[in-house]
């Protein structure tokens, strides 16, 4: 073989190897190109809520809107939903289906929430959503256009991609040119990776969850329908302030939270630093803990004992990921110490694990629906709609976040983006679920906390609005 040939033969070998290399790493990397990013978006074509107790009659539904033949779907999700009434996903999909049924004009928003890795709750949002587009498109509110409703899932649990995967799904929603307005995002932290990509392409989101302080103001296209961290620690401080001559509060929180660090920082703010126990204890920071459970327990004993002494207050602060870590000191407090909560912490599981000792509990929310069902009909549209009227606050904040958006589209002769940043900037109002919705200047929601506590009702649990 001559020289030549050798070398062509040796770049030929190299360039396959490298070749190989490049498509091994893609396949083991994560996709987050637009094609796959396409995927986490939805109008009813596919299901990205897998719930465990999915029906034939559901999935041949959504097969056939992938399929275009949408009467057959319009009757297979009405025969289903009559019989599995409490399926937001499947009821936005219908709605959507209607939108196409009447021929008539309609405007688009999104929402987008972690579905994979927090279903219950972001079921919870998706039941405002739906409910809010039932009510526009069957009512006559809408006087320019009917709502369809893009369904996005924004994170898939891995923390080794952090907020990148919500990153590419709100530059995929923002460039959709359609899309006029989202509904999200859940966390704090995914709220303020989003905010800048928004910002750039004039699109409004507004959150129903997010509290971090550091939305305040950040951008003038980020908007809320619940109130920030400052006003849930103003209220728990003023309670325990309330209630005890001299606050001695242990504060738990989990640091990689930009709501968690918030909501813990603000609390201590409005107490006093001075009336903080345990200050630069790092067990109280969850995340330190051990990820195995069978820890937990023990370090809970452990920093309460060293508390016990001192403290006459417990403080949790934990996101949704670490709400299992805060009820183990619930468990190990057994009531011996009053506890305060943010809401993070209103949770089914909450009552489910802390049963007698979470009894007392007072919990900061955005809102509670038997404290303010008064002189409204909501509690009995729900019912309605879902066969339940127990709906909780993270649904009622979704549902007020989509009357805001589509209240500013229908306001506008020939609806623009922007021409919704500048409706909700000035002035704006209109009926939420039970009271209106308005914003102050920095986007926050103009609105007041609800303190709850957890009661014990016969042999179950559960949240009651606080008696002051």
């Amino acid at each position: 073989m001559s020289k030549i040939l050798r070398v062509k033969l040796r770049r030929l070998i190299l360039l396959s190897f490298i070749v190989f290399i490049v498509i091994s790493c893609a396949e083991n990397s994560p996709k987050l190109n637009g094609d796959t990013i396409s995927e986490r978006i939805t109008f009813g074509e596919k299901s990205l809520a897998n719930r465990e107790d999915v029906r034939p009659e559901r999935e041949r539904g959504i097969n056939s809107i992938a399929n275009r033949n949408y009467d057959r779907a319009f009757r297979t999700l009405t025969n289903y939903l009559e019989s599995k009434t409490n399926d937001p996903e499947a009821r936005i999909f219908l709605n959507n289906l209607e939108v196409e049924k009447n021929k008539k004009p309609y405007h688009v928003i999104a929402v987008s929430m972690p579905i994979s890795s927090n279903l219950n709750n972001s079921l919870e949002i998706l039941r405002g959503v739906a409910h809010a587009q039932y009510d526009w498109n069957f009512s006559k509110s809408g006087t320019e256009g009917m709502l369809k409703i893009a369904i996005a899932d924004d994170d898939d649990n891995d923390p080794n991609n952090g907020t990148k995967i919500a990153e590419e799904v709100a530059t995929e929603l923002a460039k959709r040119k359609e899309i006029l307005g989202v509904v999200g995002h859940y966390s704090s932290g995914t709220s303020l990776a989003t905010a800048d990509i928004y910002k750039d392409y004039e699109l409004v989101s507004i959150s129903p969850i997010s509290t971090s302080i550091e939305l305040t103001n950040y951008s003038p296209y980020f908007f809320r329908t619940v109130p920030n961290d400052q006003a849930a620690a103003k209220a728990l401080a003023k309670y325990a302030q309330d209630q005890l001559n001299s606050v001695k509060a242990v504060v738990f929180y989990n640091s990689d939270s930009n709501y968690s660090k918030s909501l813990s920082q603000e609390f201590i703010s409005e107490i006093g630093r001075r009336n903080i126990i345990l200050r630069e204890d790092p067990d109280c920071d969850l995340s330190t803990w051990s990820k195995n459970p069978e820890d937990w327990r023990g370090k809970a004993t452990k920093v309460l004992n060293r508390a016990k002494d001192s403290a006459n207050v417990l403080m949790l602060a934990p996101s949704s990921g670490y709400l299992d870590r805060a009820l183990e000191i619930v468990q190990v407090n057994q009531g011996d110490l009053p506890v305060l909560g943010g809401d993070g912490v209103y949770s089914a599981k909450t009552l489910d694990k802390g049963r007698d000792s979470a009894v007392g509990m007072v919990v900061a929310i955005a809102w509670d629906i038997e404290a303010n069902e008064t002189g409204s009909d909501f509690p009995k549209r729900s019912y309605k709609l879902w066969g339940t009227s127990s709906v909780n606050w993270r649904t009622i904040t979704a549902y007020d976040a989509v009357q805001a958006l589509v209240k500013a589209i229908d306001a506008q002769a020939q609806p623009t983006r922007e021409g919704v940043r500048k409706k909700l900037s000035s002035g704006f109002s209109t009926p939420g679920a039970f009271k209106a919705v308005k914003f102050l200047d920095t986007g926050d929601y103009d609105g007041d906390i609800q303190l709850v506590e957890v009661v014990k009702i016969g042999d179950r649990y559960d949240f009651r609005p606080l008696k002051r």
